[in-house]
């Protein structure tokens, strides 16, 4: 009788503790969706800033090192979407890890119109991460 109760004694005990860390996940989830939103907030702005600064009389030079600006948002963005459930941060990371190498892949002395189209796809990719990303935290 008596290891009867203890059995049923701890698992109660089991039960109380998987729900209690049941309970906790919740509330950890919310804090990284909005570590994850504001990392995109940020990330959103930069690259609207960067599309915006890009023009016909901009260099090669002007393009890689706005993009290479951005890398601190972005890395930021991955670090906080590995915290949230459903957001590939490998993806994201794998889609920033293709700008860089696009940026790399550029040869000296190319135009911007050569260095555009080897940037423009991945650049694209790297915003349908970010807005793969933001559906999963959509602004309020």
């Amino acid at each position: 009788m008596r290891l009867r109760n203890a059995l049923f004694l701890g698992l109660i005990i089991v039960m109380a503790l998987a729900m209690t860390v049941a309970v906790g996940c919740g509330g950890s989830d919310e804090e990284a969706k909005a570590e994850l939103s504001a990392a995109l907030d940020t990330a959103e702005a930069s690259m609207a800033g960067f599309t915006s600064s890009i023009g016909a009389d901009s260099s090669v030079d002007d393009i890689t090192a706005a993009l290479e600006s951005f890398q601190p948002e972005w890395e930021a963005v991955v670090a906080a979407a590995g915290n949230v459930e459903g957001a590939d941060a490998a993806a994201a990371e794998q889609a920033w890890t293709d700008v860089t190498t696009a940026i790399d892949s550029i040869p000296e002395g190319a135009s911007i119109l050569e260095a555009a189209a080897l940037i423009m796809g991945p650049v694209t990719a790297l915003q349908k991460q970010t807005a793969d990303l933001r559906a999963l935290v959509p602004k309020e």
